[in-house]
């Protein structure tokens, strides 16, 4: 092949301001295919026409669209470019990308708001009453308490799961327990971003009603405490929920020694 109109790797890197290793890069994708590589040297060879490709390939870079869909804008031949197919694509996923976005911004508001309260509870000593919004949690039979092995291995199955089913999580994990006439049921829970409906048709799913609370801050992980930490709650019979989450308030948090805090449910009226 007469190679006086084409370009050396080396020369094509200059021209378009993209380094070796990338271009050699993108023919491994199949997106850049050499015009011609010497059979004795292994030298490529690239006409200028590819010149257009190479910057092709840098806006969906820019744009963030994966390299590997790159040949779905180019003909077979790679001589000509889909332009507008491109843009729409990066139009595309520049707005999903605004959305992510707005989504975690409104959810790290939700963390902070959750911080304050903690923070607020922390002031106010021992124990508060605070009032909680209506939850959707996802619930797993759980006996023990947070921070063994077997509570990590059921909360990333858990998280999985949640993945899987590519719903939104909420704020809170930890534990639940339901304390009735008929006996104590317990889970472990990571609250959820679900409609009504949506938790309808999941079995894993469980509705908590809006509710006030004592709360109290704990040095250690125990649920099942919650009849000695909250006795006067537990001399009255009505059903109860108790919730049990890590505290994450403040700057100071103690990777070692975290503390929790045990939430029980107030009786109808809230006395």
């Amino acid at each position: 092949m007469d190679k006086q109109h084409l370009l050396t790797i080396g020369n094509l890197s200059k021209q378009t301001g993209v380094h070796v290793k990338s271009l050699r890069y993108y023919e491994q994708l199949g997106i850049l295919i050499p015009a011609y590589t010497d059979p004795d040297t292994g030298y490529r060879y690239y006409t200028l026409s590819q010149i257009p490709v190479v910057g092709a390939i840098r806006v969906c870079i820019f744009l963030d669209i994966p390299l590997k869909e790159f040949t779905g804008f180019l003909t077979r031949d790679q001589r000509r470019i889909h332009y507008k197919k491109l843009l729409s694509h990066g139009t595309m996923l520049a707005h999903r990308k605004i959305r992510d976005i707005r989504e975690k911004l409104r959810l790290l508001e939700k963390f902070r708001k959750q911080m304050e309260r903690e923070e607020d509870l922390m002031l106010h000593g021992e124990q508060a009453v605070h009032a909680l919004p209506e939850k959707y949690c996802w619930v797993a039979p759980y006996a023990g308490k947070q921070q063994t092995p077997a509570f990590n291995i059921l909360m990333t199955r858990i998280f999985d799961d949640i993945d899987r089913r590519r719903l939104r999580l909420g704020t809170e994990a930890g534990l639940l327990s339901f304390h009735r006439k008929a006996g104590t049921e317990q889970f472990l829970y990571a609250e959820v971003e679900v409609t009504g409906r949506e938790a309808r048709q999941m079995k894993e799913i469980m509705r908590l009603p809006a509710a006030s609370f004592l709360c109290a801050i704990r040095q250690e992980s125990g649920i099942a405490e919650a009849p000695r930490v909250f006795p006067d709650l537990f001399a009255q019979e009505y059903d109860k929920i108790v919730m049990e989450t890590e505290l994450f308030s403040g700057d100071d948090y103690d990777v070692a020694l975290p503390k929790f805090e045990l939430r029980c449910s107030l009786p109808p009226g809230g006395k």
